[in-house]
């Protein structure tokens, strides 16, 4: 491996020339690595700091897949740098040359920032004869690709600070003029006419996370960094236009509710989005939360403020890595603001607290044949086909769950003081694991 750029020639000259031209045109990293595939007449890649690529092109232009931009076989190649040895590492980045698969030989360099790695150029060979100037050219890419990423960051922390401000306003609560706020959203590229959502993706338990991976503050930085880039490239798949807050461990998502709304599909559609996020990023689980659709914008406080309580509800009854819809919450509404009454806990005990002991001590489950039962309202047939039990065994089990907790099933009130019981259970079971 090289720790530094070839001796500058004036074909290296030339290439840095042409590629500092695409960055002071604004051109994009994507022109760069375009330009140095033309100019070397080889594969050339972007990536970020985790090998993930974000622009691949061949001669001509071509589009490269992932799989065809990355010729080694595993998830990263087989290459480190000492970026702490380099203190010129952002103009002049070290290149290394590797062999991959089948003889590919590979120049690679990474895009170095002030605030550390934001990520690698790389061209290949399959022929495994890279030319000589081929690591000065690399080089002379991560330069430039470092000076756009720098361009493109004060850009994007500009917009960012108007869209969050704008966002931290709206569902804040914070509008003086309907006119002027809908003039705002129309200056940002979004329409605010017709029905709102509100939805909040979370990353769970971040900073338990950045705790077990020893993450100093650059780390987390990154990994935010890493989480915006994520969700940023999920959602067009779902809407073509929203808006996003980045808050805190949190990012706050604003969509159109669309015509043909319905809380299941879109449940379904923030659920891919989150899924998608989250094997994106490969590090904290992800949750998400949504509040309900309101065309009202002085209500869109309240679907963000549903929205962040479905995602406690949710991680509280359903665990980390879940999707929650305020409208799907039910009971659970009033009994996650009741958890930390004392109470809700002796409820509970006296209802179910012997079934729950018996289960453990006999390995037995009285309170899953229970809640399949109060869920099916009585109707045994189903309930035995639910559970695979026979008709009388189903009947047994009552009989059992009647005589141990002492409650008779065909009294209505107290078949909802178990079905009470039954949901306050794993919010109070989650509540004694925090």
């Amino acid at each position: 491996m090289s720790t530094a750029p070839a001796p500058l020639t004036a074909f290296d000259g030339d290439t840095y020339r042409l590629l500092m031209e695409q960055v002071i045109a604004g051109n994009g990293l994507s022109s760069i690595v375009r330009l140095l595939s033309d100019i070397l007449g080889l594969p050339a890649v972007v990536s970020d700091e985790e090998f993930a690529v974000l622009h691949a092109f061949a001669p001509r232009g071509r589009h490269l897949s992932p799989e065809e931009a990355t010729p080694w076989k595993s998830g990263r190649p087989p290459v480190a740098f000492d970026l702490a040895s380099e203190p010129r590492a952002s103009t002049e980045p070290p290149t290394a040359r590797i062999t991959v698969g089948n003889g590919t030989e590979v120049a690679i360099a990474p895009i170095v920032l002030p605030t550390g790695l934001v990520g690698y150029i790389w061209v290949s060979d399959p022929s495994g004869h890279l030319s000589p100037w081929a690591e000065g050219a690399v080089a002379h890419a991560a330069a430039a690709g470092a000076m756009e990423m720098v361009r493109q960051r004060a850009m994007v922390e500009g917009e960012t600070r108007v869209r969050n401000s704008f966002l931290e306003d709206l569902l804040g609560g914070a509008i003086t003029s309907i006119t002027a706020t809908r003039r705002r959203a129309k200056f940002l590229g979004y329409d605010l006419r017709g029905e709102q959502v509100v939805f909040v993706l979370d990353m769970d338990q971040f900073m338990a996370y950045i705790s077990r991976q020893h993450e100093d503050e650059s780390g987390i930085q990154r990994i935010k960094e890493r989480f915006r880039r994520s969700v940023e490239a999920c959602l067009p798949a779902m809407w073509s236009r929203t808006l996003i807050w980045e808050h805190s461990d949190s990012i706050v998502v604003l969509v159109p509710a669309g015509k043909d709304y319905s809380t299941g599909g879109f449940v379904a559609r923030v659920e891919q989005v989150r899924a998608d996020v989250q094997k994106r990023l490969a590090g904290p689980s992800i949750s998400a939360g949504i509040g309900r659709a309101h065309a009202d914008l002085t209500r869109l406080r309240n679907s963000y403020q549903e929205a962040e309580h479905a995602l406690m509800i949710g991680a509280a009854v359903s665990g980390q890595g879940a999707t929650t819809a305020f409208d799907h919450l039910g009971a659970y509404r009033l009994l996650y603001h009741l958890r930390d009454q004392p109470e809700l806990e002796a409820f509970c005990a006296e209802t179910i607290g012997a079934l729950a002991r018996y289960d453990d001590e006999h390995d037995s489950h009285l309170l899953e044949t229970l809640a399949c039962y109060l869920d099916l309202q009585g109707n045994l047939s189903q309930a035995a086909r639910t559970l695979h039990l026979h008709r009388n065994g189903l009947l047994y089990r009552i009989a059992r769950i009647e005589k141990i907790a002492g409650c008779d099933l065909e009294n209505p009130s107290q078949r909802m003081a178990l079905q009470l019981a039954l949901l306050a259970r794993p919010l109070l079971q989650r509540k004694k694991k925090v």
